[in-house]
C-alpha cells in the first residue's frame, strides 16, 4: 500500500507517457505520509526477516537489504532534512523514479527464487 502511487505512476509512465493524471497527483499528494511510514516499517520487517533467515540469504539478499536501506535513508533524508536543494535533486534521481521500484522488485524476486532450493522448510 506503501507504494500504491509509485505503482501507478510507473503504469501512467508506460501508457501514456506525456500525459499528467491529475488524481495520480492528488493521490499522492493524500498518500506520502502513508509511504513514509509504510516503507520504514517494511524496512524494520526486512531486518528482522533478514536476521531470522539470514543463513539461508543469497547474496542478492544482501543486495537488497543495502538497496533498500539505501531508499529509506535517501527518503528520510529527501523529506526531513535540510540538505541543499542541490544534494536532494542529486539524491532524487536514485530514489524518486520509476526505475528503483522496478529495481528493487526485480532483485527482490531473483533473490528469492535464487534461495528457493536452501530454503529450511518444505513448500507444500
Amino acid at each position: 500500500m506503501a507504494n500504491l502511487a509509485v505503482i501507478f505512476h510507473l503504469v501512467q509512465r508506460l501508457i501514456a507517457p506525456k500525459s499528467r493524471w491529475a488524481w495520480l497527483d492528488g493521490l499522492r499528494r493524500r498518500w506520502h505520509y502513508v509511504h513514509y511510514i509504510g516503507n520504514l516499517a517494511m524496512v524494520g520487517a526486512m531486518i528482522a526477516h533478514a536476521a531470522l533467515l539470514g543463513p539461508y540469504a543469497s547474496p542478492l539478499h544482501w543486495l537488497l537489504v543495502a538497496l533498500l536501506v539505501w531508499m529509506a535513508g535517501v527518503g528520510i533524508t529527501l523529506r526531513f532534512t535540510n540538505a541543499s536543494p542541490k544534494v536532494k535533486r542529486g539524491l532524487s534521481r536514485l530514489h524518486s523514479r520509476w526505475y528503483m521500484f522496478v529495481a528493487v522488485l526485480v532483485v527482490l524476486i531473483a533473490a528469492h527464487i535464487w534461495s528457493l532450493p536452501n530454503f529450511p522448510y518444505p513448500l507444500e
